[in-house]
């Protein structure tokens, strides 16, 4: 379970170490590697915590987080995976669902989170 709830900070800071992946609010990134990575390590501590639903589809835990769409959560590489619960399970097992169409837009609300969308 602790490995699922590290998942997304934990490919960010991959991104962060290889790819060089980071966060204007962060200010500038710092030349050296180790005080990049330490310093979205610092940052990332403060982001809200993302409760694994299945495989890397992720919300947004805590009180009042209903209504939220479902991420799919993969690195840097973050979209949005159904309008909140109820839809992303459509999405993903409900075969007869098909495409959707142009009223589907999913506003996620997650701050720091919405912003990697």
């Amino acid at each position: 379970m602790r490995r699922q709830l590290d998942w997304p900070v934990e490919g960010l800071l991959l991104d962060v170490e290889h790819n060089g992946f980071w966060y204007e609010g962060w200010g500038e990134r710092p030349a050296d590697g180790t005080a990049a990575l330490a310093t979205a390590r610092h940052h990332l501590a403060e982001v809200p915590v993302l409760v694994p639903v299945y495989g890397h589809r992720y919300l947004p835990a805590g009180r009042g987080c209903f209504g939220h769409p479902v991420l799919s959560m993969w690195q840097t590489d973050i979209i949005y995976y159904g309008l909140d619960l109820a839809d992303y399970v459509h999405q993903e097992f409900d075969e007869a669902r098909g495409d959707v169409d142009e009223s589907w837009n999913p506003r996620a609300t997650a701050p720091f989170w919405r912003d990697l969308l």
